[in-house]
């Protein structure tokens, strides 16, 4: 059982787990320009033609959030206020894809940061916020911080040990984990090390952890059984077990669903079984998250929809809005958007070998060894390759993948 010391630090373990669920997949990470062959602009045939949709003021979330933001315009001094108004947007921002709201919940605490020192809660709520932007390096400095002054701080330790996996080093994320399990109880260290272990050629183990996990979890709340069961379908798609890896992603999405990851790694899913109809049926044909709005694009694509030019306008439209307001989240998905929509190998693996160079999860080897292949060029992806064996990936895309770069390699 996990220990906590009330509903507010159980609201932010559920955070914390969800983020390391999403940990690269939602906001990931970018550096080259948009210079790629598609720049028709797509214009709209009427002036009623909807391009982006953003979140219902008639939400519950949204209510709730503007009735807490109300209570702290109230009671700006209140930091017990502050900390659950900032969790709601990291929450609703993560749960949505939308990476503006990381930036309300850092004006929320920014007073509270500001102090010498600072709220030991205020920084693990802006260590996440780092992480979510892929500042990685910034957030492990406050979360050294933060267990410098408390080492029994657990919610610190999972985001570390995620970043410490996010980044590749497992070694680390392992201790990151045991720390866990003996900060916040089994239950967490057991599915942060479950996680690990499917990316070290130990999907079996992981499968096995998670099972028991979900057996163990009936009374945990939705959002902490979906993550389990998220996890569970990663660890069944390593070993291309697909009816399994589906079935624990619908169950997920039962359970919360309208989280963006998950329906995102759901239509990854779908798009890699040559399924884009369920992919629309998924998302729908319009998302204010970017990440799920690329999904719907390949789909389009892979339906050979007439509709595709808009797709692909409003997609680079967005990546420019990005780059001009200095964000670099979406490294994963800029190369893939290169690769597979705008047809430019060369400028898709630029993109990706510069984020691998920040994150090394499953995915982003995937992309940059696609890319690597389509470039014909496998010494670029020489570094990815080598993590794959080293790492005892198991992966039926990305092991085959490895395999043919290394052919390609030692043939020239």
């Amino acid at each position: 059982m996990v220990v906590v010391a009330s509903s507010k630090s159980r609201s932010r373990w559920r955070s914390a787990a969800a983020a390391s669920l999403c940990a690269a997949a939602a906001w990931g990470s970018v550096a080259a320009p948009l210079e790629q062959p598609f720049r028709a602009p797509y214009v709209p045939q009427a002036d009623a033609e909807v391009l982006q949709r953003v979140p219902a003021a008639a939400d519950p979330k949204v209510r709730a959030m503007r009735a807490l933001r109300r209570e702290f315009d109230a009671d700006p001094r209140n930091l017990a206020l502050a900390l659950r108004l900032a969790d709601a947007y990291v929450d609703f921002g993560r749960q949505v894809g939308d990476a503006h709201y990381a930036g309300y919940a850092e004006a929320v605490i920014a007073p509270w940061l500001a102090q010498k020192p600072a709220p030991v809660e205020t920084l693990v709520v802006q260590a996440t916020i780092l992480q979510y932007r892929h500042q990685f390096d910034a957030a492990r400095t406050l979360l050294k911080q933060v267990l410098q002054r408390d080492p029994k701080q657990g919610q610190a330790w999972l985001i570390l040990a995620t970043l410490d996996a996010v980044q590749g080093d497992y070694t680390a994320a392992s201790h990151g984990c045991a720390q866990v399990a003996g900060t916040a109880g089994v239950t967490y260290g057991a599915a942060c090390a479950a996680a690990l272990r499917a990316n070290l050629g130990q999907a079996e183990q992981s499968i096995a952890m998670l099972d028991l996990l979900a057996r163990q979890s009936s009374g945990q709340p939705a959002a902490f059984r979906a993550w389990i069961a998220g996890l569970a379908a990663d660890s069944a798609e390593r070993l291309g077990r697909h009816d399994a890896a589906e079935r624990q992603y619908r169950q997920a999405l039962a359970l919360t669903p309208d989280d963006n990851y998950l329906q995102v790694a759901y239509a990854d899913f779908l798009l890699g079984r040559n399924r884009p109809a369920d992919v629309l049926a998924l998302l729908g044909t319009d998302s204010a998250s970017d990440t799920a709005f690329l999904r719907i694009a390949l789909a389009q694509a892979a339906l050979k929809s007439p509709d595709l030019p808009r797709y692909v306008f409003v997609m680079a439209a967005r990546f420019a809005g990005l780059q001009q307001r200095g964000s670099d989240y979406f490294g994963r998905e800029q190369a893939r958007f290169a690769l597979d929509l705008q047809h430019d190998p060369e400028g898709a693996l630029q993109i990706a070998a510069q984020n691998w160079n920040v994150q090394r999860e499953p995915p982003d080897t995937r992309v940059l060894l696609e890319a690597a292949l389509a470039a014909q060029r496998p010494a670029a992806a020489a570094s990815a390759i080598a993590f794959v064996e080293r790492s005892k990936l198991q992966d039926p895309v990305i092991v085959p993948l490895a395999d043919q770069l290394r052919a390609l390699g030692a043939a020239r």
